[in-house]
Parts: C-alpha cells; structure tokens; sequence
C-alpha cells in the first residue's frame, strides 16, 4: 500500500509532469472510485483548469485546480499515476486530458483508493480526521511525545493511527519499529522517555530515506528490515528468523531476538 514515502514520489512526478497544463476534458471510466462527486461534476470543475500546485498530507495527495479547489487522490492498495501521450495504462479510472496532448492517469486495480474534490484542502484534512504528517515540520520530538502520552495499546497500532500522525502503514511501521528496537506489541503507554525519543528519531529518519529512494526497496540502505520483510526471512541485524504477528487485525513483521519484549 502506498504510504508517506510513496506518496512523496507520487507528487514529485505530478509535479514534473502535469503542472502548468490547461486540461480539457476529464474521464472517469468507474465512478465507484469517486468521492462524494458525480463524473459530471467532477468534468466541470476541471474544465479549463491548470493543475497549479501540490500538497500532501500523510497518505493523501492534492492538486489544487486554478482557483476551484483541489483535486484529491488517495491510493488505496494499489494506486499510481501515469502520465502518457498516446498507449493509455491499464486500469485507468480517472483521465484528464490536456490541451498539449498528454493525459493524466489515475491508476487502481483494485478500486481500494478514491478521487474526490474539495474546495477547502484544510476543511477536508480535518474531516477526514487526519493527524499532523508524519514529517511535517512542526512535529517535533516533544509534540510527538505529548500525541503519544496516555494512549494505551501496541505500539505498532499507534503508529498507524492516522488520527496521531498522519502517512505511516503495516510496512513502515515494522521498519520503524525495527530500527528502533521495539516489540511491536509494547504498550505505548508504558514506553519511557528514552524510548519515544529514539523512535521519533527513527521515524523520522527511515520516513525521509525512504522518500529520498522513492519507495524503492532495492535503493534502501544496507541493515533496513523492509527487503526480508516476511515469516521465515532472516533477519538484516542478527541473522535470526523474521516471524509474523498480527495486531489489531493486521499482519506484520519483527524479528523476536532484536526486538524484544520488556
């Protein structure tokens, strides 16, 4: 599923691609992959419009339209962008179509992810319920410990609450909490000082390497857990088995030698 540091790539290549250009027409060959919007409106609040400028929150992008508002894109499992001029990728469920030729593909196979638009981008944040990003400049050290206090529960949980802080999933929280040396299942509540300082930093850390590769494994550094992320793997930092753990509904990862419960 595509996360902060996927969606970071996501609007990198937008921005190289589609900015700047008039757009002429909109087609949404599903509209079950709409938001709160009809095909038909969706079209007239494009039409004649230029893609402007970018933002991202989390796991969310945005593209704001001229001056109407801002097109909203959420990936789902398995959501991408596609910009082309003639050999349309599968899976496109929304198009615009520019005046220069090219066209804009919104891409998912699975129809898990959503395009919506919204007049107010920080009206929309909020009613989403969405927390500050995760890599946004005013989350600092003390701020993440203060979201952090009095909430009860697996670490691993509230790390993909995006109601606390907004762009992590099931993949990067395992990598977090493997390079911070964390039981996924250690009671957020009880962690000390130390310990959420350190995972903060980490966080940090592995979130912003992972934008600067774009989401791709292959480009990670030597040591990150991602790459033998599954049952049976061997652990990056010891060797040992990589074993699977399901919290809260989820499936993840750890390795029991170097995360440790306490």
């Amino acid at each position: 599923m595509p996360e902060l540091p996927e969606v970071t790539a996501f609007k990198r290549y937008l921005d190289s691609t589609a900015l700047r250009q008039r757009i002429v027409k909109t087609t949404v060959s599903d509209r079950r992959i709409l938001e709160d919007i009809s095909p038909a409106r969706l079209a007239r609040a494009l039409k004649g419009q230029e893609l402007v400028e970018t933002a991202r929150c989390g796991k969310y992008l945005f593209a704001r339209a001229g001056g109407r508002g801002w097109v909203v894109l959420h990936f789902g499992m398995t959501g991408g962008l596609s910009y082309y001029r003639e050999e349309a990728p599968g899976f496109a469920r929304v198009t615009l179509d520019f005046e220069n030729g090219y066209h804009l593909a919104y891409t998912n196979k699975r129809m898990l992810g959503k395009v919506g638009f919204a007049e107010d981008l920080g009206g929309y944040i909020e009613q989403q319920g969405l927390g500050i990003d995760a890599l946004s400049d005013a989350l600092t050290g003390k701020r993440f410990a203060a979201l952090l206090a009095g909430r009860r529960g697996p670490i691993k949980a509230r790390l993909m609450d995006q109601s606390m802080v907004a762009g992590i999933g099931n993949e990067y929280s395992d990598e977090i909490l493997f390079q911070a040396q964390l039981h996924p299942e250690a009671d957020a509540a009880h962690l000390q000082g130390e310990d959420i300082g350190k995972l903060y930093r980490v966080m940090r850390r592995v979130l912003r390497t992972a934008a600067e590769k774009g989401g791709d494994m292959s480009r990670f550094p030597r040591g990150y857990f991602m790459p033998f992320r599954g049952a049976g793997e061997r652990c990056p930092g010891c060797g040992g088995e990589v074993r699977r753990i399901t919290v809260v509904g989820r499936s993840g990862y750890f390795c029991p030698a170097c995360q440790r419960r306490r």
